[in-house]
């Protein structure tokens, strides 16, 4: 049985891993990095500053601290809701 070689396409992964690129969630190619962890985080913190915005200061400006490292994928919840 012959050996598959794979050919290692460094500016592809590259791509595929840069913290500072936001995914896009919208192609089809980018949704497989995509790994949902709000189970783990036991909460939707979008829909929490959804809320916090939207039904208890409609009327008022309000400031959201919306933290994480870089490449955590803020940007692309934010994106997703």
């Amino acid at each position: 049985m012959a050996k598959e070689t794979m050919k290692f396409d460094l500016p592809r992964f590259f791509k595929a891993c840069n913290p500072s690129r936001v995914l896009a969630i919208n192609k089809l190619e980018e949704q497989k990095y995509y790994i949902d962890f709000s189970s783990v985080r036991c909460s939707n913190i979008i829909q929490e500053l959804e809320r916090t915005i939207t039904l208890l200061a409609p009327e008022e400006t309000t400031c959201q601290l919306f933290t994480g490292h870089i490449g955590c994928g803020k940007s692309t919840e934010a994106a997703l809701r």
